[in-house]
C-alpha cells in the first residue's frame, strides 16, 4: 500500500477539497480510485515538521519532502 500525506491550508471549502483530492490521485497514478493507497491530509500549522519514511527491507530512514 502506498502512503501520501498531504499538507492543506486550512479552511478549505467542498469545492477546493475536492480539487486537492483529485489532483493527490492523478499524482499518485490513480486518478480514478483511492485503491492501494492511504492518504492523510494535514493541516501545516507548524511548516517545520518533517516527515520521514523506514524503508522495510533495510530500515533507512528518509525525509520525504522538504
Amino acid at each position: 500500500m502506498k502512503a501520501l500525506t498531504v499538507r492543506v491550508p486550512e479552511k478549505l471549502n467542498l469545492e477546493q477539497c475536492q480539487k486537492v483530492l483529485a489532483s493527490v490521485l492523478g499524482k499518485a497514478g490513480h486518478p480514478g480510485c483511492f485503491s492501494g493507497l492511504k492518504i492523510s491530509f494535514e493541516n501545516a500549522v507548524d511548516p517545520s515538521n518533517i516527515l520521514l519514511h523506514v524503508d522495510r527491507a533495510n530500515l533507512n530512514v528518509t525525509e520525504i519532502g522538504g
